[in-house]
């Protein structure tokens, strides 16, 4: 199996030159957290991420934030090819290039189809996190947005007084249309006011670059106000395969691991679920 049979085609790509807010925009519009950036001919130049921008808050231009000369495959590489270059390189984003121009891209979750397919079934704790950071519930908001920001770290596990598992947190959570939408003006954060070109789903994957600017503010309600409470969990010994479906259904890019009494263990991420198609 080759690339050209997995891979999202009709990419979405950012044309340099261009702005922040224009890439901002493109984001918000079409709900993706990263793009590809291309010249004026469709040659990849670099990858840039929502995580770039958060980086990097002050910075106006994205040929000083983006990731240039990045990882590239062509429609013809292995999957088997494709999936150790992801791994080696921690890239969740892989542009697909033929005759020099885009024509494709990877994701992690172009990978996981891969995995359900072949029904892998090596144990989810094989390929699980070795630390997983975890926040209480009554943590305020607003600090819980500073810890993600400071740790790296942007989806936890909440825990209740009893230290299990009551909820999961992202920083697009915490920036929740109930709290938020009567006080942000679109115009002021650089994004059109027409609802046809946003919605508050694309907005929120961007947000926390403005919280970060102090143009918007969080509440300090607790962080249980905000997270979701419908977990889902992965036992430990389950197939990878499983829980690769799970993630696709659910659209999730990690799963809490729990034991066989339901306690949290730690973490899988999509990414490490990717390590399973690299050879040995």
């Amino acid at each position: 199996m080759n690339v050209s049979s997995i891979m999202t085609k009709n990419v979405i790509a950012a044309t340099l030159p261009t702005t922040r807010a224009d890439v901002l925009r493109l984001m918000v519009k079409y709900k993706k957290t990263g793009l590809p950036v291309v010249d004026e001919e469709g040659r990849v130049l670099g990858i840039v991420t929502r995580k770039d921008f958060f980086s990097h808050p002050q910075e106006e231009q994205v040929a000083i934030v983006m990731r240039w000369d990045p990882p590239k495959v062509s429609p013809s590489t292995a999957v088997e090819r494709a999936a150790k270059i992801m791994v080696e390189n921690n890239a969740r984003r892989l542009p697909v290039v033929k005759n020099g121009k885009l024509v494709g891209i990877l994701t992690p979750t172009d990978f996981l189809k891969v995995v359900v397919k072949r029904k892998i079934d090596e144990p989810v704790e094989r390929y699980m996190e070795q630390q997983c950071f975890t926040i209480f519930k009554l943590t305020p908001a607003n600090v819980a947005a500073k810890m993600i920001n400071l740790s790296g770290v942007f989806a936890m596990p909440v825990l209740d007084e009893h230290g299990e598992i009551c909820g999961m947190i992202t920083d697009r959570d915490l920036f929740n249309i109930e709290y938020l939408r009567e006080s942000i003006s679109l115009t002021k954060l650089g994004i059109s006011e027409d609802e046809d070109e946003w919605s508050w789903e694309g907005l929120r994957n961007v947000m926390n670059l403005y919280f970060q600017e102090a143009k918007v503010h969080l509440p300090k309600e607790p962080v249980e106000k905000f997270m979701n409470k419908d977990v889902v969990t992965v036992f430990r010994k389950k197939p990878l395969w499983e829980a690769a479906e799970i993630m696709l259904k659910r659209d999730f890019d990690q799963l809490p691991v729990v034991d066989v009494h339901d306690e949290l263990l730690s973490i899988l991420y999509d990414i490490r679920v990717v390590r399973s198609l690299v050879p040995p």
